[in-house]
Protein backbone atom coordinates (compact mmCIF):
# COMPACT_ATOMS: atom_id res chain seq x y z
CA UNK A 1 0.00 0.00 0.00
CA UNK A 2 2.88 2.36 0.94
CA UNK A 3 4.66 1.57 -2.32
CA UNK A 4 1.51 2.31 -4.32
CA UNK A 5 1.10 5.64 -2.51
CA UNK A 6 4.71 6.58 -3.29
CA UNK A 7 4.20 5.64 -6.95
CA UNK A 8 1.07 7.80 -7.18
CA UNK A 9 2.83 10.71 -5.47
CA UNK A 10 5.80 10.44 -7.81
CA UNK A 11 3.58 10.30 -10.86
CA UNK A 12 1.58 13.32 -9.73
CA UNK A 13 4.83 15.23 -9.20
CA UNK A 14 5.99 14.29 -12.70
CA UNK A 15 2.70 15.60 -14.11
CA UNK A 16 3.11 18.87 -12.26
CA UNK A 17 6.63 19.31 -13.62
CA UNK A 18 5.94 18.35 -17.23
CA UNK A 19 2.44 19.77 -17.68
CA UNK A 20 1.66 16.97 -20.13
CA UNK A 21 -1.96 16.27 -21.01
CA UNK A 22 -3.04 12.87 -19.64
CA UNK A 23 -4.84 10.29 -21.81
CA UNK A 24 -8.63 10.40 -21.95
CA UNK A 25 -10.90 7.60 -20.72
CA UNK A 26 -14.62 7.04 -21.17
CA UNK A 27 -17.43 4.70 -20.24
CA UNK A 28 -17.80 1.63 -22.41
CA UNK A 29 -21.46 2.57 -22.70
CA UNK A 30 -20.63 5.72 -24.67
CA UNK A 31 -20.35 3.66 -27.87
CA UNK A 32 -23.49 3.48 -30.04
CA UNK A 33 -25.99 0.91 -28.79
CA UNK A 34 -25.42 -2.32 -30.80
CA UNK A 35 -28.93 -2.82 -32.19
CA UNK A 36 -28.69 -2.28 -35.94
CA UNK A 37 -31.63 -1.14 -38.04
CA UNK A 38 -33.60 -3.81 -39.86
CA UNK A 39 -34.94 -2.73 -43.28
CA UNK A 40 -38.73 -2.48 -43.51
CA UNK A 41 -40.09 -5.71 -44.98
CA UNK A 42 -43.73 -4.80 -45.60
CA UNK A 43 -44.78 -2.90 -48.77
CA UNK A 44 -44.91 0.90 -48.82
CA UNK A 45 -48.07 2.16 -47.18
CA UNK A 46 -48.45 -0.79 -44.80
CA UNK A 47 -47.96 -0.59 -41.05
CA UNK A 48 -45.13 -2.58 -39.50
CA UNK A 49 -44.41 -3.31 -35.83
CA UNK A 50 -41.27 -5.28 -35.04
CA UNK A 51 -39.65 -6.60 -31.88
CA UNK A 52 -36.03 -7.78 -32.14
CA UNK A 53 -33.85 -9.64 -29.66
CA UNK A 54 -30.08 -9.87 -30.12
CA UNK A 55 -27.09 -11.40 -28.34
CA UNK A 56 -23.61 -10.06 -29.01
CA UNK A 57 -20.04 -10.51 -27.88
CA UNK A 58 -16.39 -9.80 -28.44
CA UNK A 59 -13.10 -11.46 -27.53
CA UNK A 60 -9.62 -9.94 -27.05
CA UNK A 61 -10.75 -6.72 -28.73
CA UNK A 62 -9.25 -3.26 -28.32
CA UNK A 63 -10.76 0.19 -28.15
CA UNK A 64 -10.20 3.79 -27.10
CA UNK A 65 -7.35 3.44 -24.54
CA UNK A 66 -8.55 -0.04 -23.55
CA UNK A 67 -7.46 -3.50 -24.68
CA UNK A 68 -8.17 -7.20 -24.12
CA UNK A 69 -11.91 -6.48 -24.08
CA UNK A 70 -13.82 -9.74 -23.45
CA UNK A 71 -17.54 -9.15 -23.09
CA UNK A 72 -21.04 -10.26 -23.98
CA UNK A 73 -24.56 -8.95 -23.72
CA UNK A 74 -27.96 -8.58 -25.29
CA UNK A 75 -30.35 -6.02 -26.72
CA UNK A 76 -34.09 -5.59 -27.28
CA UNK A 77 -35.46 -3.24 -29.92
CA UNK A 78 -39.04 -2.14 -30.70
CA UNK A 79 -39.87 -0.37 -33.97
CA UNK A 80 -43.09 1.11 -35.34
CA UNK A 81 -43.84 2.18 -38.92
CA UNK A 82 -47.30 3.78 -39.39
CA UNK A 83 -49.59 3.01 -42.32
CA UNK A 84 -50.36 5.26 -45.26
CA UNK A 85 -48.26 7.88 -46.97
CA UNK A 86 -46.01 8.31 -43.91
CA UNK A 87 -45.10 4.61 -43.70
CA UNK A 88 -41.40 5.35 -44.43
CA UNK A 89 -41.25 7.15 -41.06
CA UNK A 90 -40.61 5.21 -37.86
CA UNK A 91 -39.78 5.41 -34.18
CA UNK A 92 -37.46 2.93 -32.47
CA UNK A 93 -36.79 2.28 -28.78
CA UNK A 94 -33.91 0.00 -27.76
CA UNK A 95 -32.26 -1.20 -24.55
CA UNK A 96 -29.00 -3.13 -24.19
CA UNK A 97 -26.77 -4.52 -21.49
CA UNK A 98 -23.17 -5.74 -21.60
CA UNK A 99 -20.66 -7.05 -19.06
CA UNK A 100 -17.10 -8.30 -19.22
CA UNK A 101 -13.47 -7.56 -18.48
CA UNK A 102 -10.82 -5.31 -20.00
CA UNK A 103 -7.38 -3.88 -19.44
CA UNK A 104 -6.35 -0.26 -19.53
CA UNK A 105 -4.34 0.65 -22.63
CA UNK A 106 -2.86 3.63 -24.42
CA UNK A 107 -3.60 3.84 -28.15
CA UNK A 108 -4.66 7.48 -28.35
CA UNK A 109 -2.19 9.47 -30.48
CA UNK A 110 -0.05 10.97 -29.10
CA UNK A 111 0.06 8.84 -25.95
CA UNK A 112 3.31 9.89 -24.34
CA UNK A 113 2.21 10.79 -20.82
CA UNK A 114 4.98 9.28 -18.70
CA UNK A 115 2.91 9.09 -15.51
CA UNK A 116 0.16 6.97 -17.05
CA UNK A 117 2.66 4.81 -18.92
CA UNK A 118 4.50 4.16 -15.66
CA UNK A 119 1.23 3.07 -14.07
CA UNK A 120 0.50 0.76 -17.02
CA UNK A 121 3.87 -0.93 -16.44
CA UNK A 122 2.99 -1.59 -12.78
CA UNK A 123 1.19 -4.69 -11.53
CA UNK A 124 -1.97 -2.64 -11.02
CA UNK A 125 -1.84 -1.47 -14.62
CA UNK A 126 -1.65 -5.03 -15.95
CA UNK A 127 -4.78 -6.25 -14.16
CA UNK A 128 -8.10 -7.23 -15.75
CA UNK A 129 -10.95 -4.94 -14.66
CA UNK A 130 -14.64 -5.83 -14.71
CA UNK A 131 -17.24 -3.55 -16.24
CA UNK A 132 -20.94 -3.51 -16.99
CA UNK A 133 -23.14 -1.08 -18.88
CA UNK A 134 -26.79 -0.46 -19.59
CA UNK A 135 -27.85 1.58 -22.62
CA UNK A 136 -31.20 3.06 -23.60
CA UNK A 137 -31.87 4.73 -26.94
CA UNK A 138 -34.86 6.30 -28.64
CA UNK A 139 -34.70 7.55 -32.23
CA UNK A 140 -36.98 8.68 -35.03
CA UNK A 141 -36.14 8.34 -38.70
CA UNK A 142 -37.15 7.47 -42.21
CA UNK A 143 -36.30 4.77 -44.73
CA UNK A 144 -36.97 4.94 -48.46
CA UNK A 145 -36.83 2.42 -51.27
CA UNK A 146 -34.62 3.42 -54.19
CA UNK A 147 -36.30 1.39 -56.88
CA UNK A 148 -37.16 -2.22 -56.09
CA UNK A 149 -33.75 -3.44 -54.94
CA UNK A 150 -32.14 -0.71 -52.82
CA UNK A 151 -33.04 1.13 -49.62
CA UNK A 152 -31.62 4.13 -47.76
CA UNK A 153 -32.42 5.38 -44.28
CA UNK A 154 -31.39 7.70 -41.48
CA UNK A 155 -32.36 8.25 -37.85
CA UNK A 156 -31.52 10.51 -34.94
CA UNK A 157 -32.30 10.71 -31.26
CA UNK A 158 -30.76 10.34 -27.83
CA UNK A 159 -28.85 7.60 -26.00
CA UNK A 160 -28.50 7.21 -22.23
CA UNK A 161 -26.00 4.93 -20.53
CA UNK A 162 -25.01 3.80 -17.05
CA UNK A 163 -21.95 1.82 -15.97
CA UNK A 164 -20.26 0.15 -13.03
CA UNK A 165 -17.60 -2.35 -12.05
CA UNK A 166 -13.90 -2.16 -11.24
CA UNK A 167 -13.13 -0.27 -14.46
CA UNK A 168 -15.37 2.67 -13.58
CA UNK A 169 -13.96 2.89 -10.05
CA UNK A 170 -10.37 2.70 -11.26
CA UNK A 171 -10.72 5.38 -13.96
CA UNK A 172 -12.21 7.70 -11.35
CA UNK A 173 -9.26 7.09 -9.01
CA UNK A 174 -6.81 7.57 -11.87
CA UNK A 175 -8.40 10.93 -12.62
CA UNK A 176 -8.13 11.91 -8.95
CA UNK A 177 -4.40 11.09 -9.23
CA UNK A 178 -4.23 13.26 -12.38
CA UNK A 179 -3.17 10.29 -14.52
CA UNK A 180 -6.16 10.37 -16.90
CA UNK A 181 -8.93 12.73 -17.94
CA UNK A 182 -12.42 11.24 -17.97
CA UNK A 183 -14.64 12.35 -20.84
CA UNK A 184 -17.90 11.38 -19.13
CA UNK A 185 -19.51 10.11 -15.93
CA UNK A 186 -20.67 6.62 -14.98
CA UNK A 187 -24.18 7.70 -16.00
CA UNK A 188 -24.43 10.07 -18.94
CA UNK A 189 -26.17 10.70 -22.27
CA UNK A 190 -25.33 11.71 -25.83
CA UNK A 191 -27.21 12.67 -29.00
CA UNK A 192 -27.00 9.91 -31.58
CA UNK A 193 -27.56 9.46 -35.31
CA UNK A 194 -27.17 6.71 -37.90
CA UNK A 195 -27.27 6.20 -41.66
CA UNK A 196 -27.73 2.91 -43.51
CA UNK A 197 -28.21 1.57 -47.02
CA UNK A 198 -28.14 -1.73 -48.84
CA UNK A 199 -29.65 -4.10 -51.37
CA UNK A 200 -32.74 -6.28 -51.20
CA UNK A 201 -31.71 -9.73 -52.40
CA UNK A 202 -35.19 -11.04 -53.15
CA UNK A 203 -38.24 -12.27 -51.20
CA UNK A 204 -36.59 -15.56 -50.28
CA UNK A 205 -33.05 -14.25 -49.80
CA UNK A 206 -33.48 -11.28 -47.47
CA UNK A 207 -31.35 -8.15 -47.45
CA UNK A 208 -27.93 -6.74 -46.59
CA UNK A 209 -27.31 -3.43 -44.82
CA UNK A 210 -24.28 -1.29 -44.08
CA UNK A 211 -24.84 1.07 -41.15
CA UNK A 212 -22.75 3.92 -39.76
CA UNK A 213 -23.66 5.38 -36.39
CA UNK A 214 -22.40 8.14 -34.09
CA UNK A 215 -22.89 9.26 -30.50
CA UNK A 216 -21.93 12.93 -30.39
CA UNK A 217 -19.86 14.91 -27.86
CA UNK A 218 -18.72 18.52 -27.56
CA UNK A 219 -15.50 17.80 -29.47
CA UNK A 220 -15.35 15.83 -32.72
CA UNK A 221 -12.39 13.86 -31.31
CA UNK A 222 -14.70 12.58 -28.55
CA UNK A 223 -17.41 11.28 -30.89
CA UNK A 224 -18.00 7.53 -30.72
CA UNK A 225 -18.66 5.76 -34.02
CA UNK A 226 -19.72 2.35 -35.21
CA UNK A 227 -19.75 0.58 -38.57
CA UNK A 228 -21.71 -2.63 -39.05
CA UNK A 229 -22.56 -5.02 -41.88
CA UNK A 230 -25.78 -6.95 -41.34
CA UNK A 231 -27.69 -9.73 -43.06
CA UNK A 232 -31.45 -10.08 -42.51
CA UNK A 233 -33.23 -13.31 -43.51
CA UNK A 234 -36.98 -13.26 -44.31
CA UNK A 235 -37.54 -15.66 -41.39
CA UNK A 236 -36.47 -12.90 -39.00
CA UNK A 237 -33.04 -14.29 -38.15
CA UNK A 238 -30.22 -11.83 -38.62
CA UNK A 239 -26.55 -11.27 -37.83
CA UNK A 240 -24.13 -8.36 -37.73
CA UNK A 241 -20.36 -7.98 -37.76
CA UNK A 242 -19.39 -4.58 -36.41
CA UNK A 243 -16.71 -2.36 -34.95
CA UNK A 244 -16.99 0.69 -32.73
CA UNK A 245 -14.80 3.12 -30.82
CA UNK A 246 -14.64 0.88 -27.74
CA UNK A 247 -14.58 -2.52 -29.48
CA UNK A 248 -12.44 -3.29 -32.51
CA UNK A 249 -14.49 -6.35 -33.52
CA UNK A 250 -17.79 -7.86 -32.36
CA UNK A 251 -20.55 -10.16 -33.62
CA UNK A 252 -24.28 -10.15 -32.90
CA UNK A 253 -26.99 -12.70 -33.72
CA UNK A 254 -30.72 -12.24 -33.26
CA UNK A 255 -34.32 -12.80 -34.26
CA UNK A 256 -37.04 -10.32 -35.20
CA UNK A 257 -40.78 -10.87 -34.64
CA UNK A 258 -43.64 -9.11 -36.42
CA UNK A 259 -46.37 -7.97 -34.02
Amino acid sequence: MLAASKLAAGIAAAFALTGCIPPQMQSMGAAPLPAYHQPKSTPDGEKQITLSADAYGTFAASGFNVEQVNAGGGALSFEFHPAGAISPLFVNASVAGIAGTLQFGCNDVPCNFDGYNAWLDSKDGDEDYTFWNLQERIVAGAEFNLGSHLFLGAAGGIQFYQGGGDYESKRERLEDARLVENMDERADWRPTASLWFGPRLGESAGSLAIEYGVTFADKVKEWNTTLGISYFHPSGFHGTVYTNTNTSFAVSLGKSFSL
